[in-house]
Protein backbone atom coordinates (compact mmCIF):
# COMPACT_ATOMS: atom_id res chain seq x y z
CA UNK A 1 0.00 0.00 0.00
CA UNK A 2 2.11 2.31 -1.53
CA UNK A 3 -0.19 5.66 -0.48
CA UNK A 4 0.07 4.80 3.11
CA UNK A 5 2.69 7.21 4.80
CA UNK A 6 4.09 6.25 8.08
CA UNK A 7 4.77 9.13 10.79
CA UNK A 8 5.08 10.02 14.55
CA UNK A 9 1.57 10.94 15.80
CA UNK A 10 1.05 14.57 16.91
CA UNK A 11 -1.22 16.08 19.09
CA UNK A 12 -4.16 16.74 16.54
CA UNK A 13 -4.01 12.93 16.05
CA UNK A 14 -5.04 11.87 19.90
CA UNK A 15 -8.49 11.70 18.92
CA UNK A 16 -8.35 9.86 15.76
CA UNK A 17 -5.83 7.35 17.34
CA UNK A 18 -8.76 6.45 20.39
CA UNK A 19 -11.41 5.97 17.76
CA UNK A 20 -8.82 4.00 15.35
CA UNK A 21 -7.95 1.64 18.86
CA UNK A 22 -11.15 1.34 19.93
CA UNK A 23 -12.61 0.53 16.46
CA UNK A 24 -9.82 -2.27 16.02
CA UNK A 25 -10.70 -4.02 19.62
CA UNK A 26 -13.78 -3.47 19.79
CA UNK A 27 -14.88 -7.30 18.93
CA UNK A 28 -11.97 -8.70 20.23
CA UNK A 29 -12.87 -9.26 23.75
CA UNK A 30 -16.49 -9.74 24.71
CA UNK A 31 -16.03 -7.18 27.25
CA UNK A 32 -18.10 -3.48 27.59
CA UNK A 33 -15.02 -1.84 29.04
CA UNK A 34 -12.07 -1.11 25.93
CA UNK A 35 -8.62 -0.74 27.46
CA UNK A 36 -6.72 0.23 24.77
CA UNK A 37 -7.60 3.94 24.08
CA UNK A 38 -7.03 4.54 27.74
CA UNK A 39 -4.24 2.82 27.73
CA UNK A 40 -2.16 4.58 25.33
CA UNK A 41 -3.51 8.00 26.94
CA UNK A 42 -1.96 6.89 30.24
CA UNK A 43 0.74 5.56 28.87
CA UNK A 44 1.53 9.20 27.45
CA UNK A 45 2.48 10.06 31.02
CA UNK A 46 5.30 7.57 30.93
CA UNK A 47 7.92 9.77 32.03
CA UNK A 48 10.57 8.32 29.22
CA UNK A 49 7.61 9.20 26.71
CA UNK A 50 8.85 9.53 22.87
CA UNK A 51 6.12 10.62 20.75
CA UNK A 52 8.69 9.77 18.18
CA UNK A 53 8.14 6.19 19.16
CA UNK A 54 3.67 6.43 18.94
CA UNK A 55 3.43 5.93 15.40
CA UNK A 56 0.65 6.47 12.48
CA UNK A 57 -0.23 5.45 9.18
CA UNK A 58 -1.94 7.68 7.82
CA UNK A 59 -3.73 7.87 4.05
CA UNK A 60 -5.82 9.90 1.99
CA UNK A 61 -4.84 12.41 5.28
CA UNK A 62 -6.88 9.77 7.84
CA UNK A 63 -5.24 7.93 10.77
CA UNK A 64 -5.64 4.23 9.54
CA UNK A 65 -3.33 2.54 12.08
CA UNK A 66 -1.63 3.07 15.13
CA UNK A 67 1.18 1.75 17.03
CA UNK A 68 3.44 2.46 20.30
CA UNK A 69 6.41 1.93 21.80
CA UNK A 70 6.94 2.68 25.49
CA UNK A 71 10.55 3.24 26.32
CA UNK A 72 11.62 2.22 30.13
CA UNK A 73 14.51 0.80 31.74
CA UNK A 74 15.06 -2.66 32.01
CA UNK A 75 17.14 -5.19 34.06
CA UNK A 76 18.70 -7.60 32.02
CA UNK A 77 21.15 -10.43 33.80
CA UNK A 78 22.20 -7.37 36.54
CA UNK A 79 22.51 -5.49 34.09
CA UNK A 80 20.81 -1.57 33.21
CA UNK A 81 19.43 -1.88 29.30
CA UNK A 82 16.99 0.52 27.53
CA UNK A 83 14.10 -1.85 26.14
CA UNK A 84 10.53 -0.57 24.96
CA UNK A 85 6.71 -2.04 25.50
CA UNK A 86 4.83 -2.87 22.61
CA UNK A 87 1.71 -2.14 23.19
CA UNK A 88 -0.83 -1.48 21.50
CA UNK A 89 -1.21 -2.28 17.65
CA UNK A 90 -4.10 -1.86 15.85
CA UNK A 91 -5.44 -0.83 12.10
CA UNK A 92 -9.15 0.40 11.35
CA UNK A 93 -10.84 -2.53 10.10
CA UNK A 94 -11.73 -1.81 6.68
CA UNK A 95 -7.67 -1.65 6.64
CA UNK A 96 -7.00 -4.89 8.24
CA UNK A 97 -4.83 -7.97 6.69
CA UNK A 98 -3.47 -5.28 4.22
CA UNK A 99 0.42 -5.22 5.58
CA UNK A 100 -0.38 -1.93 7.77
CA UNK A 101 0.46 -3.09 11.19
CA UNK A 102 3.70 -4.94 10.17
CA UNK A 103 5.00 -1.65 8.24
CA UNK A 104 4.27 0.11 11.71
CA UNK A 105 6.18 -2.74 14.02
CA UNK A 106 9.17 -2.15 11.66
CA UNK A 107 9.10 1.23 11.49
CA UNK A 108 9.02 1.19 15.33
CA UNK A 109 11.68 -1.17 15.70
CA UNK A 110 13.99 1.11 13.39
CA UNK A 111 13.52 4.52 15.06
CA UNK A 112 13.82 2.21 18.39
CA UNK A 113 17.15 1.15 17.12
CA UNK A 114 18.29 4.60 16.57
CA UNK A 115 17.29 5.96 19.79
CA UNK A 116 19.82 3.03 21.44
CA UNK A 117 16.78 0.80 22.56
CA UNK A 118 17.82 -2.57 22.85
CA UNK A 119 14.87 -5.15 23.44
CA UNK A 120 11.58 -4.91 22.74
CA UNK A 121 8.95 -7.21 24.84
CA UNK A 122 5.07 -7.78 24.43
CA UNK A 123 2.15 -9.76 25.45
CA UNK A 124 0.36 -10.74 22.11
CA UNK A 125 -0.64 -13.69 19.48
CA UNK A 126 1.92 -16.32 19.21
CA UNK A 127 1.46 -16.73 15.56
CA UNK A 128 2.03 -13.17 14.01
CA UNK A 129 4.76 -11.63 15.82
CA UNK A 130 7.81 -14.51 15.51
CA UNK A 131 7.61 -13.48 12.19
CA UNK A 132 9.24 -9.65 13.29
CA UNK A 133 11.69 -11.53 15.66
CA UNK A 134 9.95 -11.98 18.45
CA UNK A 135 10.81 -15.02 20.36
CA UNK A 136 8.13 -16.90 22.32
CA UNK A 137 8.10 -17.62 26.31
CA UNK A 138 10.74 -14.98 27.18
CA UNK A 139 9.36 -14.15 30.20
CA UNK A 140 6.83 -14.79 33.14
CA UNK A 141 4.21 -12.87 35.28
CA UNK A 142 3.32 -14.81 37.72
CA UNK A 143 5.76 -15.98 40.50
CA UNK A 144 5.48 -17.91 43.96
CA UNK A 145 2.53 -18.25 46.60
CA UNK A 146 2.05 -17.77 49.80
CA UNK A 147 0.11 -19.58 52.44
CA UNK A 148 -0.19 -17.70 55.82
CA UNK A 149 -3.12 -16.56 58.42
CA UNK A 150 -4.46 -12.89 58.51
CA UNK A 151 -3.58 -10.18 61.42
CA UNK A 152 -4.78 -6.88 60.72
CA UNK A 153 -6.51 -6.17 63.88
CA UNK A 154 -3.46 -7.43 65.71
CA UNK A 155 -0.92 -5.42 64.03
CA UNK A 156 -1.28 -1.97 65.49
CA UNK A 157 1.99 -0.59 64.61
CA UNK A 158 1.46 -1.29 60.86
CA UNK A 159 -0.88 0.88 58.56
CA UNK A 160 -1.43 1.23 54.68
CA UNK A 161 -1.87 4.26 53.25
CA UNK A 162 -1.84 5.75 49.56
CA UNK A 163 1.64 6.62 47.51
CA UNK A 164 2.95 9.75 47.60
CA UNK A 165 5.37 11.98 46.11
CA UNK A 166 7.66 11.67 49.01
CA UNK A 167 8.09 8.13 49.15
CA UNK A 168 9.70 8.44 45.66
CA UNK A 169 13.25 7.85 47.03
CA UNK A 170 12.72 4.84 49.39
CA UNK A 171 10.43 2.99 46.75
CA UNK A 172 13.37 3.00 44.08
CA UNK A 173 15.76 2.53 46.21
CA UNK A 174 13.67 -0.93 47.59
CA UNK A 175 12.81 -1.57 43.83
CA UNK A 176 16.91 -1.60 43.16
CA UNK A 177 17.65 -3.47 46.00
CA UNK A 178 15.12 -6.23 45.36
CA UNK A 179 15.54 -6.66 41.36
CA UNK A 180 19.10 -4.79 40.56
CA UNK A 181 20.40 -8.45 39.93
CA UNK A 182 17.32 -9.75 38.36
CA UNK A 183 17.25 -12.17 35.09
CA UNK A 184 14.68 -9.69 33.61
CA UNK A 185 13.21 -6.88 35.04
CA UNK A 186 11.27 -3.45 34.14
CA UNK A 187 11.84 -0.36 36.46
CA UNK A 188 9.00 1.41 36.20
CA UNK A 189 10.16 5.18 36.44
CA UNK A 190 10.81 7.76 39.16
CA UNK A 191 7.97 9.80 38.41
CA UNK A 192 4.77 9.34 40.97
CA UNK A 193 2.66 8.34 38.01
CA UNK A 194 4.15 5.49 37.53
CA UNK A 195 4.03 3.91 41.23
CA UNK A 196 0.26 4.48 42.08
CA UNK A 197 -3.13 2.92 41.27
CA UNK A 198 -4.56 2.85 37.88
CA UNK A 199 -7.58 0.77 38.39
CA UNK A 200 -10.41 0.29 40.70
CA UNK A 201 -9.45 -3.19 41.27
CA UNK A 202 -5.87 -2.84 42.03
CA UNK A 203 -3.98 -1.01 44.95
CA UNK A 204 -0.63 0.41 45.53
CA UNK A 205 0.12 1.44 49.00
CA UNK A 206 2.79 2.04 51.08
CA UNK A 207 2.44 0.35 54.28
CA UNK A 208 4.14 2.16 57.38
CA UNK A 209 5.47 1.34 61.06
CA UNK A 210 5.70 4.18 63.45
CA UNK A 211 4.91 6.52 60.51
CA UNK A 212 7.98 5.24 57.97
CA UNK A 213 7.55 3.12 55.46
CA UNK A 214 8.38 -0.43 55.52
CA UNK A 215 6.94 -1.62 52.30
CA UNK A 216 5.45 -1.03 49.10
CA UNK A 217 2.79 -3.36 47.69
CA UNK A 218 1.19 -3.45 44.68
CA UNK A 219 -1.65 -5.90 44.69
CA UNK A 220 -5.07 -6.67 42.93
CA UNK A 221 -7.53 -7.38 45.56
CA UNK A 222 -8.73 -10.69 44.59
CA UNK A 223 -9.27 -13.82 45.69
CA UNK A 224 -6.45 -14.91 46.32
CA UNK A 225 -4.71 -11.49 46.97
CA UNK A 226 -2.32 -11.05 43.66
CA UNK A 227 0.49 -9.00 44.11
CA UNK A 228 2.02 -7.56 41.46
CA UNK A 229 4.76 -5.54 43.49
CA UNK A 230 6.30 -6.31 46.76
CA UNK A 231 9.04 -4.36 48.28
CA UNK A 232 9.67 -4.30 51.84
CA UNK A 233 13.09 -3.08 53.76
CA UNK A 234 13.56 -3.81 57.87
CA UNK A 235 10.85 -5.75 58.33
CA UNK A 236 9.63 -9.79 57.77
CA UNK A 237 7.42 -10.03 54.88
CA UNK A 238 5.60 -12.50 56.70
CA UNK A 239 4.22 -9.45 59.13
CA UNK A 240 2.67 -6.98 56.26
CA UNK A 241 1.40 -9.94 54.20
CA UNK A 242 -0.68 -10.90 56.39
CA UNK A 243 -1.53 -7.60 58.11
CA UNK A 244 -2.78 -6.65 54.30
CA UNK A 245 -4.52 -10.09 54.20
CA UNK A 246 -6.24 -8.95 57.84
CA UNK A 247 -7.01 -5.61 55.92
CA UNK A 248 -8.79 -7.26 53.15
CA UNK A 249 -11.42 -8.82 55.58
CA UNK A 250 -9.76 -12.39 54.81
CA UNK A 251 -9.05 -14.79 58.01
CA UNK A 252 -6.00 -16.06 55.76
CA UNK A 253 -4.96 -17.57 53.21
CA UNK A 254 -2.87 -17.85 49.69
CA UNK A 255 -1.73 -14.96 48.54
CA UNK A 256 0.23 -14.86 45.02
CA UNK A 257 3.63 -12.81 43.99
CA UNK A 258 5.36 -11.56 40.89
CA UNK A 259 8.57 -12.56 42.27
CA UNK A 260 10.24 -15.93 42.32
CA UNK A 261 10.22 -18.59 45.24
CA UNK A 262 14.40 -18.07 45.14
CA UNK A 263 13.60 -14.19 45.81
CA UNK A 264 10.56 -14.25 48.18
CA UNK A 265 11.98 -16.99 50.80
CA UNK A 266 14.43 -14.79 51.91
CA UNK A 267 12.18 -11.78 53.04
CA UNK A 268 10.33 -14.13 55.68
CA UNK A 269 11.99 -14.72 58.90
CA UNK A 270 12.80 -18.22 59.84
CA UNK A 271 10.25 -18.35 62.81
CA UNK A 272 7.71 -17.35 60.76
CA UNK A 273 7.10 -20.58 59.45
CA UNK A 274 5.69 -19.57 56.09
CA UNK A 275 5.33 -22.08 53.38
CA UNK A 276 6.28 -20.49 49.76
CA UNK A 277 5.89 -22.78 46.83
CA UNK A 278 5.53 -22.15 43.32
CA UNK A 279 7.59 -21.39 39.60
CA UNK A 280 7.43 -19.26 37.13
CA UNK A 281 5.34 -20.20 34.11
CA UNK A 282 5.01 -18.76 30.99
CA UNK A 283 3.04 -18.45 27.56
CA UNK A 284 3.38 -18.19 23.96
CA UNK A 285 2.39 -14.84 24.27
CA UNK A 286 4.97 -13.48 26.14
CA UNK A 287 7.88 -12.15 23.94
CA UNK A 288 10.44 -10.63 23.18
CA UNK A 289 12.53 -9.03 20.92
CA UNK A 290 16.22 -8.39 20.18
CA UNK A 291 16.34 -5.06 18.51
CA UNK A 292 20.17 -4.90 18.98
CA UNK A 293 22.16 -7.66 17.89
CA UNK A 294 25.39 -6.39 18.79
CA UNK A 295 24.29 -6.63 22.82
CA UNK A 296 26.01 -9.93 24.04
CA UNK A 297 24.30 -9.75 27.39
CA UNK A 298 20.93 -9.71 25.53
CA UNK A 299 22.01 -12.50 23.17
CA UNK A 300 22.89 -14.17 26.20
CA UNK A 301 20.17 -13.79 27.90
CA UNK A 302 17.65 -14.94 24.99
CA UNK A 303 20.10 -18.18 24.15
CA UNK A 304 20.25 -19.55 27.35
CA UNK A 305 16.38 -19.19 28.40
CA UNK A 306 15.59 -20.91 24.50
CA UNK A 307 18.01 -23.68 25.09
CA UNK A 308 16.06 -24.44 28.52
CA UNK A 309 19.82 -22.92 30.48
CA UNK A 310 17.81 -20.67 32.51
CA UNK A 311 14.51 -20.32 33.47
CA UNK A 312 12.58 -17.01 31.51
CA UNK A 313 12.74 -13.81 33.63
CA UNK A 314 9.75 -12.93 36.06
CA UNK A 315 8.61 -9.32 35.35
CA UNK A 316 5.90 -7.49 36.61
CA UNK A 317 4.72 -4.45 33.79
CA UNK A 318 4.43 -1.19 35.63
CA UNK A 319 1.06 0.46 37.38
CA UNK A 320 -0.15 2.11 34.08
CA UNK A 321 -0.59 -1.07 32.95
CA UNK A 322 -3.35 -2.41 34.90
CA UNK A 323 -6.09 -0.48 33.29
CA UNK A 324 -5.77 -3.41 31.43
CA UNK A 325 -7.26 -5.60 33.97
Amino acid sequence: MGDVVIRPERVSDYSAIAGLNYDAFVNWRPTPFKAEPLLVDILRHNTLFDPDLSLVAEAAGRVVGHVLFSPFEFVVLGTRQMGALLAPVGVEPAFQRSGIGGRLIERGHEVAREKGIALSVLCGHPEYYPRFGYRQRMFSLSGATVRLEARGAQAPDLAERPVLASDLAWIVDAWRRVHGGDALAIFPGDGIAQWFNHAASHRSSVITRGGEPVAYARYKAARPLAFKEFLVRDVAAGDILAFLLGESGRGGGQVTTSLSADALEPLFAPSEGVQVSGSPGTSDAFMLCALDPSNEVLARYCADVSEGRMLPGLIAFPPILDTDE
